[in-house]
């Protein structure tokens, strides 16, 4: 793959005494934004999004250039205006001309910040608190959409002239849809966010003509589905005008009683549902403009990325993309009739945006001969002959923090992988302890997904769990084993033989509180992972914590050189911080990264220290930085990729692009 250059990407910065308000306005625009991992099977953009702040004394790092439009929403009050090492950084990061900058002030002292105060600001402390995070979401994506996937918006002169047009679809008759498109009008007409919207609400009578073609042509469509709404011709006639120009749509849908028939065009699109007895609320309208914004956002973005993918020959020119999953409405856009009269397909390949819908969806095209993909799936092939180690586990919240990325990053990325491999028929083995809200538990709920999915009682999934860990297992984890059962094998190992002497009662739990004990935990450890590496045939890595484990080393960096003894293929995602960071960072610079260093370890891990000498004194063989750093060194890889794809997959924090080269590796093994 030529350079791939991502279209978006977001980031957030702000003080550290305004964490407390800032983060929980992060986390839920982080949860729309990208995903929310409580709902991993929901259609997302996972459009890159990050922060920064510190959590120590100083400035975090500066942010780096990651794609076309870097777009960055600084929150400026007191006490960054009065502490002159932020001034100076947010300074710098004010002047970086690869850098759209936003302010948003939290108060009023923010306009005192010298190298802002001719910019205007997103003023969140003029916002009404009970309604912040809304108002706040509506006014960054617009943003968002302004400077990033507005197409026109080089060629504007008048900030207006940049607003998104919204087009009201509704029905005339006196229902609850005329009720929503004037408190929605009059919502955006008497405040701020007329500066946000342009909302266009054609009056009764009016011909389908030209004025309204026009209108749709440029506007997001929000189809507010009455009883009535789908039976009305210009209503029909208005959701055909956007899909024919492809508009993002958003339904909302109100029915009171029945609707005899959906209008099919008026479908694959996200809907919002509300029950009004009397006017709407103001949070009613403000839930109906997030969606709105938000699926212009994904919408757009979705296109965007496909076409960079086609500029770097992932997609042919031939290709068509689309901007939401196939449906029968595409036809007439990819039918045409050849010169002997025969209705033929234009096309061979159609691609839509990640994650893919299952084939049963778009079977219709399969039959017209045309194949319909995502850039992930485009290749697909089975993988019913590997079995996958995986070694995705959670850095320090102060680690993940430098990289300006929290768990969430990490689960979402191990959503999408055990998706992937799942559905291609992979095996996974994996060593983790079963906590609620854990790794592992998101990838048993992928496997349990297309087990039913598949109608299949194939167990997929092997969890080991190393002595004494399973002995402490609550209610909740043993009625979370039961629930797994058919998608997983649990294997709960025995302790190493060599440690029976340093345990009083096998049958009992022994915490890791002391030397003896620590020993215990770091050997058991170590036997499961050994284990783990006769069972995998390709490994997969990412995260990992380089202090506070209960190894003899870092699980992954153990894992890694169990691989690299065996020459296992292995795919480093150092993009999402932790060790595997720093195991990637000694490949490229042939030499170990301090914090992989013994001394370092010793001098950032309380107890460290005698736990190596007691291995010392049982014979027990622990790496000396040497060795480390020649397993890493010496390491091929031999994974399917150039080592200049490798060195991509080690610095890329884009989801879609780490597992672009994860699976093009694997083609090229199973070749």
């Amino acid at each position: 793959m030529n350079q791939f250059n991502p279209p978006v990407s977001v980031h957030f910065v702000w003080y550290p005494s305004n964490s407390l308000e800032v983060q929980p306005i992060f986390d839920y625009c982080f949860s729309l934004l990208s995903r929310d991992v409580e709902k991993p099977f929901s259609r997302s953009m996972n459009l890159p999004v990050y922060y920064r702040t510190s959590t120590h004394k100083g400035v975090p790092q500066e942010i780096k250039s990651l794609s076309q439009k870097n777009i960055v929403f600084i929150f400026v009050g007191r006490d960054l205006i009065i502490d002159k090492e932020w001034m100076t950084y947010t300074s710098r990061l004010l002047k970086q001309k690869d850098l759209i900058c936003i302010p948003i002030a939290l108060d009023n002292l923010a306009f005192k910040h010298h190298e802002i105060n001719d910019k205007n600001f997103i003023r969140y402390y003029e916002f009404d608190k009970e309604y912040s995070k809304e108002i706040f979401f509506i006014s960054i994506t617009h943003e968002i959409y302004r400077y990033a996937l507005n197409e026109n918006f080089e060629m504007m002169t008048n900030s207006k002239d940049t607003a998104l047009k919204l087009f009201l679809s509704h029905t005339k008759n006196g229902e609850s849809g005329v009720v929503i498109a004037e408190a929605l009008k009059k919502l955006i007409d008497n405040s701020a966010m007329r500066n946000f919207f342009d909302a266009t609400d054609i009056a009764p009578g009016y011909r389908f003509d030209n004025e309204i073609v026009e209108n749709i042509k440029n506007s997001t469509v929000i189809a507010i589905h009455t009883d009535s709404y789908s039976s009305r011709y210009w209503c029909q006639r208005e959701i055909i005008s956007a899909k024919d120009n492809n508009r993002p749509i958003i339904a909302v849908d109100s029915l009171e009683e029945f609707e005899d028939r959906r209008f099919p065009f008026a479908t694959n699109i996200p809907a919002i549902h509300f029950n009004f007895n009397n006017e709407p609320t103001k949070i009613d309208l403000l839930k109906i403009l997030s969606a709105a914004l938000l699926e212009t956002v994904r919408y757009f973005y979705a296109q965007l990325l496909l076409k960079q993918y086609k500029s770097v020959g992932v997609i042919n020119d031939e290709d068509e993309i689309l901007s939401r999953p196939p449906e029968v409405s595409d036809i007439e856009k990819i039918l045409s009739t050849n010169e002997d009269g025969f209705i033929a397909s234009r096309i061979k390949r159609l691609f839509y945006p990640e994650p893919p819908v299952y084939s049963e969806e778009i079977n219709f095209l399969s039959k017209l001969g045309i194949s319909c993909c995502t850039p992930l799936t485009m290749n697909y092939g089975s993988l019913e002959n590997l079995v996958f180690g995986i070694s995705i586990s959670e850095p320090s919240s102060e680690e993940l923090s430098i990289i300006g990325q929290t768990s969430a990053h990490l689960i979402q990325l191990s959503q999408d992988l055990t998706r992937h491999l799942i559905s291609r028929g992979a095996r996974i083995v994996y060593g983790g302890d079963l906590r609620g809200g854990g790794f592992t538990e998101f990838i048993f709920n992928e496997s349990l997904a297309y087990q039913t999915r598949a109608m299949n009682n194939k167990k997929q999934l092997e969890n080991y769990i190393a002595w004494p860990i399973y002995l402490k297992d609550s209610e909740h984890v043993k009625n979370w084993k039961a629930s797994y059962i058919s998608v997983a094998a649990m294997i709960e190992l025995e302790p190493a033989k060599d440690v029976l002497k340093f345990i009083p009662n096998i049958d009992s739990f022994l915490p890791p509180v002391n030397t003896p004990n620590l020993y215990v935990w770091s050997r058991n450890l170590t036997e499961m992972r050994r284990e783990i590496n006769t069972k995998c045939n390709v490994r997969i890595c990412a995260g990992g914590r380089i202090t506070g484990y209960k190894g003899i080393l870092p699980g992954i960096l153990e894992e890694i050189l169990f691989a690299n003894s065996k020459s296992t293929p292995v795919y480093l995602l150092g993009g999402f911080g932790g060790v595997t960071a720093s195991i990637c960072e000694s490949f490229k610079n042939k030499s170990l990264s301090e914090e992989l260093t013994k001394k370092w370890q010793i001098q950032n891990n309380p107890g460290y220290k005698q736990l190596l000498d007691l291995c010392s004194e049982q014979g027990i063989d622990v790496k000396t930085d040497e060795e480390v750093l020649m397993s890493i060194s010496n390491s091929i890889l031999n994974n399917g990729l150039t080592y200049e794809e490798n060195i991509k997959l080690f610095e890329t924090s884009f989801i879609d692009e780490a597992l672009f080269l994860v699976f093009k590796g694997l083609q090229n093994i199973c070749k």
